[in-house]
């Protein structure tokens, strides 16, 4: 079994609509043995996703405080708010690039409306025509210019959330269409994508109410299929070092934490330390390297709402492997 090295970083729970302020999610391949400091950028609301092109080239995405769309970018020297598509009650919930030219930012509307798509080129962020079905994206993930995946669900004919799944191919956005464990309850809620034919969506199933269970879905280039997932709760992230080495992260519906691998053959439960005797929950994983891998979250104290940080690491007991930090933290990176 892998050892896990654990960084605990607390910051106070404060109140919503304050100055949002980011940690320097752009240094985590530059410089791990520095310690953390906080950065801060010119938006007033909630961030809810990053995605990391260079080191002077990341977006944070989310909601402002107007409960519009709210994107900022990092330059490698500061943050600044770009301009992003004012949608009344807009909510941006993932981001994802293939380019500097090229990043997509997926959400929400209220009111039964299809799910929210923009597209940064490089100028400008604009919206992007979504199919008619409405629902909601959770996370993104692009493999080139002319595929990019986004997450989420939607309410179907008989009131039950399912699972939606949709795709860019170079012209429009379609649905394609996505497996459900029986007819409970099922939503997706991060992506990963290790090739074009390789490709990861996690979330729950809910078989009976406030009872989760976890849901990892795979495309093989022609189809998406469940892939059994042993563990009761929420998978809530998901990202790949390779084919045979994938992490998704959540909580495991009680009090703990919970971290899984796929080792090209199967999926299994990874121990991780929990910091608080009440709720641990982890909602963004990124990956440096094979033996340098990164998942955050938080833990609930007792009587306080305080969060904390768990950043999670890998002990590096072996050699470097491959990519990944284009993903950034996707959603819940920092809380």
């Amino acid at each position: 079994m892998k050892r896990v090295k654990v960084r605990l970083v607390a910051s106070m729970v404060v109140v919503v609509s304050v100055a949002v302020l980011l940690a320097t999610i752009t240094r985590l391949a530059q410089a791990q043995s520095a310690p953390w400091t906080v950065v801060s950028s010119p938006g007033v609301g909630t961030l809810n996703a990053a995605a990391s092109l260079s080191a002077n080239d990341v977006w944070a995405v989310g909601v402002s405080s107007t409960l519009t769309t709210l994107a900022e970018h990092w330059n490698g020297t500061a943050w600044s708010v770009v301009p992003s598509p004012t949608v009344a009650n807009g909510k941006f919930l993932g981001v994802a690039g293939a380019a500097t030219n090229d990043v997509w930012a997926v959400g929400f509307t209220v009111g039964g409306a299809p799910p929210l798509i923009a597209h940064w080129n490089g100028a400008a962020w604009r919206t992007v025509k979504a199919p008619r079905q409405a629902g909601v994206l959770n996370a993104v993930t692009a493999v080139s210019t002319n595929d990019v995946w986004a997450v989420g669900d939607f309410i179907n004919a008989s009131g039950v959330q399912q699972t939606l799944i949709e795709q860019w191919n170079g012209r429009k956005w379609g649905v394609v269409s996505s497996p459900n464990v029986g007819t409970q309850p099922n939503e997706l809620l991060g992506v990963t994508a290790v090739s074009a034919n390789d490709i990861w969506a996690v979330g729950f199933s809910e078989p009976s109410p406030s009872f989760f269970v976890t849901l990892a879905l795979h495309w093989d280039g022609t189809s998406w299929s469940v892939v059994s997932s042993p563990s009761n709760g929420t998978l809530r992230a998901v990202a790949a070092v390779s084919t045979s080495d994938v992490w998704a992260v959540g909580d495991g519906g009680t009090s703990a934490s919970l971290i899984e691998q796929w080792n090209g053959t199967s999926w299994s439960v990874v121990a991780n330390p929990n910091p608080s005797t009440l709720t641990n929950t982890l909602k963004g994983v990124a990956i440096v390297s094979a033996t340098d891998i990164w998942a955050v979250g938080r833990d609930q104290l007792e009587r306080r709402r305080q969060s904390q940080s768990q950043r999670e690491r890998k002990h590096p007991e072996r050699g470097c492997g491959g990519p990944e930090l284009r993903s950034g933290l996707g959603r819940g990176g920092i809380l």
